[in-house]
């Protein structure tokens, strides 16, 4: 998994494969996940992720984001978790 901070956007990228992109949900309105053909995660958008709540067990395609995601977001969104 490769997590990317974009601090000019305010904006998280994960990526968890390489697969190809076919579908997009809007998980929240800051929150997005792209689904390969099988429904499973690729990528995972979060705008404004200074200000998005992570304690509150985030949900893609039906299935929690995992601590371990939530805790590096918040390591590298500054104001958050201590991120520069």
């Amino acid at each position: 998994m490769k997590v990317t901070y974009f601090s000019d956007t305010d904006t998280a990228l994960l990526e968890f494969s390489s697969a190809r992109v076919v579908s997009t949900r809007e998980i929240t309105r800051d929150v997005v996940v792209d689904l390969d053909a099988h429904g499973r995660p690729v990528s995972i958008t979060i705008e404004h992720a200074r200000s998005v709540d992570l304690r509150r067990g985030t949900r893609v395609a039906g299935k929690r984001l995992p601590r371990h995601s939530r805790s590096r977001i918040k390591a590298l969104t500054p104001g958050v978790g201590g991120g520069s």
